[in-house]
């Protein structure tokens, strides 16, 4: 059965190497079939390049509309697999201008069927509408002036002797070549004759492949390697073909491969600084200095973006200064004071006498219990600037209610927001510091000696995500992550967490062992109990896989305009630990060091990583912005604001001081004053002369002059002192709103910076689950590509004249050099960044994205507008199909620029396919020194170059009476080979050879050399398949000259 036809359309433009194409129109019925089921098989191992192939079925005729011919397509799938593509031959011949159309009829006559009247139906009608396809230089032009040259082909092959019984030469148009009847695998060797048999089949195709210009990487075929000029219009040719071939794919592609496959395992020693070279223009960095290049990548992720992934700090408390004002203005301002204060001391007094009198008669009237209160108090009037003070002291008490919610108010979205500039510097800090894709000497990666530094190991970047420590099994505290993943990591430290735990189990045991219950550290802290019950954390719900696409915890019962970000609750205290025996307590600390002792382990293969020291420098960020909100609801619960009863204070005190202070220097006036009129009363009642008053009365008046000065200097003191308590009520005031509002705002920026940091941190550990994933699994390299393809070439299935040989699978020196020039052709600066923007491209072609789609819309990917891309790419992932699509053109990619590279490697010895049947009869000694491999261009060149190079074709095609005119031994040969090897070809100059060179540089699946033997022209009337007087007779043989058989 011929291989599956795919029902879809036609390839891109440029799909026929130099614009020449080929149309064969196959036999009917079986033959076609079997023809069509082989040509498949060539195809796939490389033999043949790709034709439209018709099969006279699929022609479908009508007498109003040009034909519908259906025509079939060869080629190898991705997954190496034969495919066939059938598409519209006319819709197939518009896609590209064409410089040459071959159109070739093969004609396959055997005994049973000496006839195909459905071909010969339809043989006509396809010529004449693909020639009327053609285009025209312009409309004057007539058919015969094409631009797209048209050669029509008529191809006969029959087994050998075989004569048709009636003449059919007229279904034959254009150009019509003979298969020589002849089977051999040289021009020298002898003639196994082409009979009807499975090998007729491979004769076919082994002439069709020639005539039509099928051999890959040739694209002429013996036609156009024909002279035409002699060609009478009634005569034919006949040629001969041979073919040595190596199948080179079988080695290039399992080694590009391996290639492909060790490059995508970051455990590979293909990629390795111990084992390998770096890519030209990098240097890997040595294992002494990864630490501080890791720690400077870090501090570098930590500034992208200007430090979004930092917590941004509101600042410090911002203390106003005190007012400052000039020395008279000061004097002023107290004078005025004072003097609002004197003048209302008489008011104050009658007040409080009245305020006493009140109270007297409350208690009496109405007691503390009563209905009423009699008149005003005197605590509760206050004078004009007390009034003044005391608003501002309400005001106080309003900022401290605005700094609580400020401090307890929800972030807003517009606080979660991020750009596309943080992602993108943080993937091409990821790629450049394992490729060298992206300049960042900004993060500490300078050039040194011309070389950027890169890192030689994956795992010293990014750990595999796919890789958590399960904590299942262990003994670990309540409400431990059951899988230690980068999410939790984000999220708090898990080992000191089970390092407490394993305190806890440490004082149970000692406890235990002195027989007294004890209290677990205060540090081994069970989850809450909001945390057991199922309700988890808000940092948990936060840093969840991003499987649920929400930004933050809460957010399916908050509205999407409000991110919730709740205060770290305090952890519970651990309840007592109940009683235990010491056995007991010892195994449960034993359960306790293992779990942490297998964390450690698990830790220890990625803890010197940039992923861990990334994840653990975020969280940290987080938990200060978090710490932050903690301690300034703290503050502002601490602050206590002023009361009135401070004022009242004051001005008690200051009227105690005057009361106390005046009281005291009026009775000592008073004593003085008594004294001055008992001296004066003294003196009048003594004679005169005998005692003189005026001394002692001079000094009783200064004594009431300094008790004068007293009373002024009590009051300025009093003043003085009332002024200053007055002045720092009032700026403890100015002060603790001051601090209110910053404790408010700060509190709210610290929720905000909380609540951003918490969705970018989210998205953080995402990106780097994304890159970490693609940069362990850039492609995918099916199994099948690695395979060591074998080919059923027994003789008995392909004709002597095609030489196949294959390259050893065995390691060999020339294997080793063409691996190391794939891996540089491969591995060079940016080879990562590259395969990750190919894995994007995929995607979008799956998804059906535009042109547009690419890094940037996945940098664009953003928390408040999120357009899924990471989503879809974290899907593609796992799609092993795209993974392929982008390995196939990497591995097609240093196939064709090593492979035949001659500088770059050696070709290795081949081994000639196929085994001779009557090795059976060696005894196994006899193989020994016997070499199976040969060189590679030997294998080439062997049975097709020799010095005297020219035999004549059989004798066979010619009929009894036109043997004597010699036809069969004019001869002219041609050999199609690699230009590489004009040097070793050395021919008689004499001899009617034309050597034919072509590059074998563009990375075609074979390398092989070709020889076409033609004659002709000869007249009709000399081939004997048409002369049907004479059935299947011996072969003739001239008397007087050599028959070439």
């Amino acid at each position: 059965m011929p291989p599956e036809i795919r029902p879809d359309g036609y390839g891109p433009a440029g799909f026929w190497p130099d614009g020449k194409a080929a149309i064969v129109l196959l036999p009917s019925g079986a033959q076609g079939e079997t023809l069509l089921e082989l040509a498949a098989q060539w195809t796939k191992t490389g033999l043949l390049g790709q034709a439209l192939w018709v099969l006279p079925e699929h022609v479908k005729t009508s007498p109003y509309a040009p034909p519908q011919i259906e025509a079939v397509v060869l080629g190898v799938g991705a997954d190496l697999e034969s495919v066939a593509i059938a598409v519209d031959l006319f819709e197939a011949l518009a896609e590209e201008p064409l410089a040459l159309v071959r159109l070739v009829t093969l004609r396959s006559a055997l005994p049973e069927r000496e006839t195909d009247e459905a071909q010969d139906a339809v043989a006509d009608l396809v010529s004449r509408w693909v020639r009327t396809s053609m285009p025209l230089p312009n409309p004057s032009a007539t058919l015969a002036d094409q631009t797209t040259e048209l050669r029509r082909v008529t191809l006969i092959c029959a087994p050998t002797a075989f004569q048709l019984r009636e003449r059919v030469e007229a279904h034959e148009h254009g150009f019509v070549v003979i298969a020589s009847p002849e089977d051999r695998s040289s021009p020298w060797s002898g003639d196994a004759f082409v009979r009807d048999d499975e090998r007729f089949t491979g004769f076919t195709l082994t002439h069709l492949a020639s005539v039509a210009g099928l051999w890959n990487g040739v694209t002429d075929g013996s036609v156009e390697l024909m002279s035409r000029e002699s060609d009478g219009g009634d005569s034919v040719w006949i040629s001969r073909v041979f073919l040595n071939a190596v199948l080179t794919e079988s080695l290039g592609r399992r080694v590009a491969a391996g290639v492909l496959e060790n490059a995508a395992r970051p455990d590979s020693l293909l990629i390795d600084p111990s084992v390998s070279p770096p890519p030209p223009g990098t240097a890997y960095i040595d294992d002494g200095q990864i630490a501080g290049y890791v720690d400077s990548m870090v501090a570098g992720a930590l500034r992208l973006d200007g430090g979004a992934l930092t917590y941004d700090s509101a600042g410090s408390l911002d203390v106003p200064e005190p007012e400052r004002i000039g020395f008279w203005a000061q004097i002023g301002r107290f004078f005025a004071f004072s003097a609002g204060k004197l003048v209302q001391i008489p008011r104050w007094a009658v007040l409080w006498i009245t305020s006493s009198a009140n109270r007297s008669v409350t208690r009496a009237l109405h007691t503390s219990q009563g209905s009423a209160v009699v008149g005003a108090d005197y605590d509760e009037v206050l004078d004009v600037r007390d009034r003044l003070l005391v608003a501002d002291l309400e005001h106080l008490r309003d900022d401290e209610g605005r700094a609580r919610a400020e401090a307890d108010a929800p972030a807003a979205m517009a606080h979660v927001r991020t750009t596309p500039q943080l992602w993108a510097g943080l993937r091409e800090l990821v790629f450049g510091a394992l490729d060298g894709s992206a300049d960042l000497r900004d993060a500490g990666f300078a050039p040194v000696e011309g070389a950027v530094p890169v890192f030689g190991r994956v795992g010293d970047v990014l750990a595999l995500p796919d890789d958590p420590w399960v904590s299942s099994g262990y003994d670990v505290p309540p409400g431990f992550p059951e899988r230690v993943d980068w999410y939790a990591l984000a999220l708090a430290d898990p080992r000191e967490r089970l390092q407490n735990w394993v305190s806890a189990s440490e004082a149970a045991a000692a406890a235990a062992a002195a027989q007294v219950p004890v209290e677990a550290a205060p540090d081994a802290v069970q989850a809450p109990a909001a945390e057991e019950s199922g309700a988890g954390s808000s940092d948990s719900a936060a840093f969840a896989p991003p499987a649920q696409e929400t930004l933050v915890e809460g957010e399916a019962a908050e509205p999407r305009t409000v991110v919730q970000i709740e205060v770290p609750l305090e952890e519970a205290p651990e309840p007592v630990e109940p009683p235990v025996s010491a056995y007991d307590a010892e195994a449960r600390r034993s359960g306790r060091l293992q779990a942490l002792g297998e964390y450690d382990l698990w830790a220890g293969r990625q803890s010197s990583s940039f992923v861990w020291r990334f994840l653990d420098r975020i969280g940290a960020e987080r938990r200060r912005a978090e710490d932050e909100v903690a301690y300034l609801k703290g503050e502002i619960d601490a602050i206590r604001p002023q009361r009135p009863g401070e004022l009242l204070g004051l001005r008690r005190e200051f009227h105690r001081t005057l009361l106390v202070g005046w009281v005291t220097v009026l009775a000592l006036a008073i004593v003085v004053g008594v004294g001055i009129w008992f001296v004066n009363d003294y003196a009048s009642r003594q004679p005169a002369g005998s005692f003189d008053p005026g001394l002692i009365t001079s000094v009783l008046l200064w004594v009431l002059v300094g008790l004068a000065g007293a009373g002024v200097l009590i009051t300025l003191v009093s003043l003085v002192r009332y002024h200053a308590g007055w002045s720092r009520f009032e700026r403890r005031i100015q002060l603790e709103r001051t601090r209110l509002a910053h404790y408010g705002r700060s509190a709210r920026r610290a929720r905000e910076e909380a609540a951003r940091l918490r969705s970018v941190h989210r998205q953080a550990v995402e990106w780097l689950v994304l890159l970490s994933k693609a940069v362990h699994r850039p492609w995918h390299v099916p199994p099948v590509w690695l395979q060591h393809e074998t080919f059923d070439v027994e003789r008995g299935a392909m004709p002597f004249a095609v030489r196949l040989a294959t390259v050893s699978g065995e390691e060999t020196a020339a294997v080793a050099r063409m691996r190391a020039a794939m891996t540089s052709k491969l591995v060079r600066r940016g080879w990562r960044h590259e395969a990750f923007e190919s894995l994007v491209q995929e995607m979008a072609a799956d998804y059906g994205a535009g042109q547009g789609f690419g890094l940037s819309a996945l940098d664009e990917d953003l928390p408040h507008s999120s357009n899924h891309t990471r989503r879809m790419l974290l899907r593609a992932l796992d799609d092993e199909s795209l993974l392929t699509r982008i390995a196939a053109p990497r591995l097609a990619d240093i196939v064709a620029s090593v492979q035949r590279d001659e500088e770059a490697i050696a070709r290795p010895r081949v081994r000639p396919m196929g085994t001779n049947p009557l090795n059976a009869l060696r005894r196994p000694e006899d193989f020994e020194g016997v070499e199976l491999d040969v060189p590679w261009d030997d294998f080439l060149l062997d049975s097709l170059t020799r010095a005297d190079p020219m035999t004549p074709v059989s004798a066979t095609v010619l009929t009894e009476l036109q043997v004597g005119e010699r036809y069969h031994e004019r001869v002219t040969s041609f050999l199609v080979a690699p230009s590489r090897l004009q040097e070793r070809l050395r021919f008689d100059p004499s001899a009617p050879i034309h050597v034919v060179p072509f590059e074998a540089s563009t990375g075609s699946p074979v390398d092989l050399v070709w020889r076409v033997d033609v004659v002709g022209p000869v007249p009709r009337a000399a081939i004997r398949l048409w002369d049907g007087a004479v059935r299947a007779s011996a072969p003739v043989v001239p008397a007087d000259g050599d028959s070439g058989v």
